[in-house]
């Protein structure tokens, strides 16, 4: 009843558009009928035939890779930041009405989407990877080509790299490059379902993006070493980085459905404000443009408004979410009206890669307790665009599946985003552990998670022996005799060190970014003792994927070098994998008995690999 309530006014204030009558449905790949398969596969290669028409406003005349194109020209503003989920979902939007205009896919339907995480232990088996659909997961060829499919070496050409992104100088330069590691595991339904329980955007989009970090492990996993879809750039080559970002979209829309305000909250920080649509601020808001395609962000809030009109079919990776307490909702939460003007004749946002890749922020910003902390993803993004390429060995690099950084070539290769370390302030309300609520306790007390804002309570100009603290503010920053810089957080009985000649850039609660004159961001985090993996007595120890019929495998750890590599906490990620594996080991302890997974193999007519 309250939420009808909530729905009359939405529509009374014009919130809810009699315009999306009839939304279309975007179903999960494995509940399509093979004509349906079949007729997807067809849109996709005549898109894919379409010559590239430079602009990005009407999608009837978007080419295939048209998408690529903008998606790696905008890599570095679209990700790892506040207009990640918009970003996408404008691109998904205009991607199914392009596919629509080719005759093969019908108005009625929205894109497939692919819930790998209610196959996680057994991905590699979808008919997805099909020669009848869009070929195999892994590669014979010496080049790591697709061979199989439709769009398979021969039949379909990778688009254009002038920028250099794909960072590909050797062996054939035009075929799609796949090679999954099949015997990876990708993130569980039962563990991604957490990141459900944020009660703001900025949380959401922070637990996601840096703890849970399913996005990430999807392209990298399914991508494979030197794969297109593993590249954040020009991972838009595969058929596949729609089926995954379909799914992308449906999680932040599980989200949203939660509670009607969730359905408008939108804040945090863009990449910069050197942000081509941002007006010179690094503030998200809701009246900006996202890059690329002619929408606002309030355009894209809502799928069933004046603008989108699709929604999410029910997929077997829906695990009921713990419930949340949703915020007040108001009709003023809803959306604006816009305040920022587009040239309607400038349909292209593209900007060169010289204006995007900077290293450094002119003015430290002030930065929420709770905004996304994107430095990590700066990194690669920044490496990608100076043409520094690295070849991340994520999976197959060893027996164990450990990355080694002797396995990372110095150049020559595509970038590989996996993982971040922010907490963030997330409060984890599901059942756990003794063990694990006592380490993860322990570990949210020594990263520390609060709201407010960090605000400088003291810049020494000369040597300072005692900071000037001031009340209600959250770190002082102090210069001391040797030239190195204290964070002492005010809150939180912990310190970060940065050393001398370093210039701050920004503080964060888990980290400070700061960099020497001229050079890359570094970050610096507060010493911490790693939480240690406490085996479960009831769990069995290293599972195997597919070798029972409920029990769940660990998806693999990132090594300190990596993280490291990444100006990742080797620490953090450690910590977290640990915390991972104790939840792995307790859901197989009940060996079925309390449920199992949608990705138990008992539910996939299980047989023993």
């Amino acid at each position: 009843m309250i939420m009808q309530t909530l729905l009359a006014v939405a529509a009374t204030a014009g919130l809810v558009s009699a315009a999306c009558s009839n939304p279309r449905i975007r179903m999960e790949w494995h509940d399509m009928s093979p004509d349906q398969k079949a007729a997807y596969v067809r849109a996709t290669v005549a898109l894919a035939s379409r010559p590239v028409s430079g602009q990005y406003d009407d999608p009837t005349r978007m080419a295939w890779h048209d998408f690529v194109q903008t998606h790696s020209r905008n890599a570095y503003w679209a990700h790892g930041n506040a207009q990640f989920y918009p970003y996408h979902r404008a691109m998904m939007w205009q991607f199914e009405n392009a596919l629509i205009s080719t005759g093969e896919w019908p108005s009625s339907m929205g894109v497939p989407y692919f819930d790998w995480s209610a196959m996680s232990q057994n991905w590699w088996t979808s008919d997805i990877f099909s020669d009848q659909y869009f070929g195999s997961a892994t590669s014979k060829d010496k080049d790591g080509c697709v061979l199989t499919g439709a769009f398979a070496k021969g039949k379909y050409k990778v688009a254009d790299d002038p920028e250099g992104s794909r960072g590909i100088t050797t062996g054939d330069l035009t075929c799609l490059r796949r090679n999954a590691r099949s015997g990876a595991v990708l993130p569980d339904a039962t563990e991604i379902t957490r990141g459900l329980a944020p009660n703001t955007y900025t949380e959401f989009t922070g637990y996601n993006l840096d703890n849970g970090n399913y996005h990430a492990s999807g392209h990298v996993t399914i991508g494979g070493d030197g794969g297109d879809l593993s590249n954040p750039s020009i991972s838009p080559n595969d058929p596949l980085f729609y089926l995954h970002h379909g799914f992308v979209d449906k999680y932040w829309w599980r989200w949203q459905q939660q509670c009607q305000a969730f359905k408008y909250d939108y804040e945090g920080r863009l990449k910069s404000a050197d942000d081509p649509m941002s007006h010179g601020s690094d503030q998200a808001s809701k009246d900006l443009y996202v890059n690329s395609y002619p929408f606002i962000v309030a355009d894209l809030l809502e799928s069933e408004g004046d603008t989108l009109c699709y929604r999410y079919s029910q997929s077997k990776g829906d695990v009921t979410p713990q419930a949340v307490s949703c915020p007040a909702f108001t009709t003023t939460s809803a959306v604006p009206k816009p305040t920022t003007s587009r040239d309607p004749s400038d349909t292209n946002t593209d900007r060169p890669t010289e204006t995007s890749g900077r290293t450094s922020v002119p003015v430290r910003p002030t930065v929420a307790a709770n905004s996304l902390d994107d430095n990590w993803l700066n990194v690669a993004l920044v490496r990608m665009i100076e043409k520094k390429k690295v070849v991340w060995k994520v999976g197959g690099a060893s027996d164990d599946g450990q990355v080694s950084i002797q396995d990372i070539p110095t150049a020559g290769g595509d970038i590989v985003v996996f993982g971040r370390d922010e907490l963030e302030s997330f409060s984890d309300a599901e059942t756990t552990t003794d063990a694990e609520a006592a380490t993860e306790t322990e570990f949210a007390s020594r990263t520390g998670t609060a709201t407010g804002t960090l605000t400088a309570t003291a810049t020494a100009t000369a040597v300072a022996t005692e900071p000037a603290a001031k009340p209600n503010h959250l770190y002082v920053e102090t210069r001391n005799a040797d030239n190195s810089t204290t964070i002492s957080y005010t809150n939180f009985h912990k310190t970060i060190e940065v050393p001398a000649e370093y210039e701050i850039v920004a503080v964060y609660l888990s980290s400070v970014t700061a960099q020497l004159p001229g050079g890359p961001l570094k970050r610096f985090f507060p010493a911490m003792p790693v939480i240690e993996y406490v085996p479960n007595p009831e769990a069995p120890q290293e599972v195997v994927a597919g070798s029972h019929p409920c029990h769940l495998a660990y998806p693999d750890p990132i090594t300190c070098e990596y993280a490291e590599a990444m100006n990742m906490s080797c620490d953090m990620v450690t910590s977290k994998h640990a915390l991972l594996k104790m939840r792995i080991d307790e859901f197989n302890a009940a060996n079925c008995q309390n449920g199992t997974s949608p990705s138990s193999l008992v539910n996939h007519g299980w047989s023993a690999m």
